[in-house]
């Protein structure tokens, strides 16, 4: 990676891994550094001004992304960098990606509130001492962690809010990761069918336009979802907007990418379950389970996988008695009792 070989050349070395056990050691580590300061003191701190340090975070930045679409097991070693290079030497512009992304990896270990404290801090930062090209993505990223706290209705302003900060800095992949958190968010807190399908055409135009296919993947999924809830039999042949190369593109991308993959047979056996085919959903589900993909981030669409991956392993263990579908939905169970504690209104009626 050209990345890691810059940060090499800069005086920064990255591990290419760590097992679990050494990647929340690490966490631990960064948490212990950071208690030494108060929420106003790390807004307030030193600025960064040695160039070959501001050089390398924005380099780290630029690893976030592609880590988290490409290699997401290793991506807390780049925040634990950047938050690590921020304190050894200051507050850079793009500081605050790395303190959204802190935030979000505490809240994926079951520390909302602190999560929530990291995603705030860095809005802060932002406003201090942010570069406008990183904006978009720091507000999408902790826009994310404050579904777990705040009513979505207001957190679904915030993705707005960020694609248009993104859109007018000319950051297309900020602008286009809050039009996906807005799609993929609004969806699964209820919003209507209608306007899901109109969220999602937008999005659909806009990924187009930029070439930007895992994101398009993604859209796809829950157009297809919505045509079908909405009663519509040939769903490819009515989503006019995709191309053939579109649609072998998506395929492609679930079949080389776990974690795109793993999403697709999500939604495919959650629209089985809505659909009451029990067979179709009990194979998809064996098959959604078989990964073993570990995610060190924390979205609101994982509190639908938790919900409807419980209510599919209840309905599978009533029909066949296996245990096995039992204890996954009492898992699923213990992780939606966790997140109704943090915002009632939000998880309550699931929990």
């Amino acid at each position: 990676n050209r990345f890691l070989s810059a940060l090499s050349q800069l005086g920064e070395e990255l591990p290419e891994s760590y097992s679990e056990a050494e990647m929340k050691f690490h966490i631990e580590q960064t948490k212990v550094l950071l208690q030494e300061f108060t929420d106003q003191e790390l807004i307030e701190y030193k600025i960064m001004d040695d160039p070959s340090k501001m050089m390398a975070m924005k380099f780290c930045a630029r690893l976030e992304v592609s880590f988290q679409m490409i290699k997401p097991s290793s991506q807390p070693i780049v925040t634990l960098k950047m938050v690590q290079l921020s304190i050894a030497r200051g507050m850079s512009p793009v500081s605050p990606i790395g303190f959204t992304y802190f935030g979000q990896l505490l809240a994926r270990l079951g520390d909302i509130e602190e999560g929530c404290r990291y995603a705030r801090i860095a809005h802060a930062l932002l406003k201090r001492i942010g570069s406008k090209e990183v904006a978009g993505e720091v507000i999408a990223t902790g826009t994310q962690v404050l579904c777990f706290v705040e009513p979505l209705q207001t957190t679904l302003e915030y993705h707005v809010q960020g694609q248009a900060v993104a859109m007018a800095a000319g950051d297309t992949h900020g602008a286009l990761l809050n039009s996906l958190l807005y799609v993929a968010t609004s969806f699964w807190a209820g919003t209507k069918l209608t306007v899901c399908k109109e969220h999602c055409a937008q999005a659909h135009k806009s990924m187009e336009k930029h070439g930007h296919l895992t994101k398009l993947a993604h859209v796809i999924q829950h157009e297809n979802n919505i045509l079908l809830l909405m009663g519509t039999k040939d769903v490819t042949s009515k989503i006019a907007r995709c191309s053939a190369v579109e649609i072998q593109a998506a395929q492609d991308l679930q079949e080389a990418n776990p974690h795109v993959a793993y999403t697709s047979y999500f939604q495919k056996m959650y629209i089985s379950f809505m659909l009451r085919e029990y067979e179709e959903t009990k194979a998809l589900a064996e098959k959604y389970f078989e990964f073993n993909l570990h995610s060190w981030t924390l979205l609101y669409i994982h509190t639908a996988h938790s919900f409807y991956g419980g209510l599919v392993s209840f309905w599978v263990y009533r029909q066949s008695n296996d245990p096995n579908w039992a204890s996954r939905g009492h898992k699923a169970k213990i992780a939606m009792k966790k997140w109704a504690k943090s915002s009632g209104h939000n998880f309550q009626h699931k929990a």
